[in-house]
């Protein structure tokens, strides 16, 4: 029986690692925390499922990743401009599947995922840090300087199922703030991509305005968390014998955060290049590099035009009558590339 040895038992690691046993491997994960999921706090996070007109549910359960976990379809929600001008953004399809993240919820996606590794024959290996040479596959999370930084707060709260993001400048220097709510629990945060140390007077401005807005007199079981994303368009992603997956190999969304299922599928293509002794850079590169490069081309803009670019983002998808197409053109690089630079060859 050949083996696989997998450093990091996130996400992307526990995708290789399940499928690769599925399919008659051996596989030792090693991971250096006590448990999986314990970078977050029970919050709510969102799997994107517009950057392909392949359902996110269905790519992964084609992987051999069985989506059995806690989530909630979301078809649209609130969205304010950087001036608070609220408006509903509706799709015909789920623009996100909104799930949770952390070790204390056994319907969490770390939990779901460690499960259906055991349950496949992946024996995990808690509080052990590895080299990257002594791997198959490196999963060992985010390196170098934080691209982006999040801070929030979760707490209990019975109203209907909801979603809003706010655009404000003042509340997420050059990010967002997403409030979330469903079954009875809620999560705030407020994502930065510049001014780190603005982050605590951030959230406790975001803390004030959701509360306003939305009458909340008071937080039932507050706990706050925090956490850093990391972000690279790398040349190789496979390194001293190592195939890098998730935010190692820089897959995260750059434009906002939704990196999620870019972690899952570059575990699952990891797997899909061992079982078949072919190019992981090839694979990875086929399927997401232009999601990558589109994230980068978006963040610049983002960055570059400031409340110019948010307002303009606001105003389409807010008119959009098919938001899902919308964001899954922003997400193409091929029609950004020719729209921004229409007169250069093509990338």
């Amino acid at each position: 029986m050949p083996d696989a040895r997998i450093a990091g038992a996130g996400p992307a690691g526990l995708a290789a690692a399940t499928i690769l046993a599925k399919n008659g491997y051996s596989v030792r994960v090693y991971e250096q925390r006590s448990d999986v999921g314990e970078r977050f706090n029970d919050d709510f996070q969102g799997l994107e499922n517009w950057s392909s007109d392949l359902d996110v549910l269905d790519e992964l359960t084609h992987l051999g990743i069985q989506p059995n976990w806690w989530l909630r379809s979301f078809n649209g929600g609130a969205m304010f401009s950087p001036s608070m001008r609220s408006k509903i953004v509706l799709s015909s399809k789920p623009l996100f599947y909104m799930v949770r993240r952390g070790n204390s919820d056994q319907g969490s996606l770390d939990k779901a995922l460690l499960r259906q590794a055991i349950d496949s024959g992946v024996q995990i290996v808690f509080n052990k840090r590895v080299s990257r040479e002594d791997v198959d596959i490196w999963a060992a999370g985010p390196s170098g300087p934080a691209k982006a930084i999040a801070a929030g707060i979760t707490f209990t709260h019975h109203v209907a199922d909801f979603a809003c993001v706010m655009l404000s400048e003042d509340l997420a220097p050059s990010g967002y703030v997403y409030y979330l709510v469903a079954d009875g629990k809620a999560t705030l945060a407020t994502v930065l991509f510049r001014d780190f140390p603005y982050v605590h007077e951030a959230l406790k401005k975001s803390r004030s305005v959701i509360a306003r807005t939305y009458g909340i007199n008071s937080f039932p079981d507050e706990k706050k968390w925090g956490g850093f994303g990391g972000f690279a368009i790398k040349e190789t992603c496979e390194v001293d014998g190592a195939l890098l997956v998730g935010e190692a190999g820089g897959f995260q969304d750059f434009l906002f955060g939704f990196g999620i299922r870019n972690a899952l599928l570059s575990g699952g293509l990891a797997a899909k290049s061992i079982l078949e002794g072919t190019s992981y850079d090839k694979l990875w590169r086929k399927r997401l590099l232009g999601v990558l490069k589109a994230s980068a081309v978006n963040r610049n803009l983002y960055d570059s035009f400031g409340d110019l670019a948010k307002n303009v983002f606001w105003l389409a998808a807010t008119k959009s009558k098919r938001p899902d197409r919308l964001m899954k053109w922003i997400y193409n690089y091929s029609s950004l590339h020719k729209l921004i630079y229409p007169f250069s060859a093509k990338n």
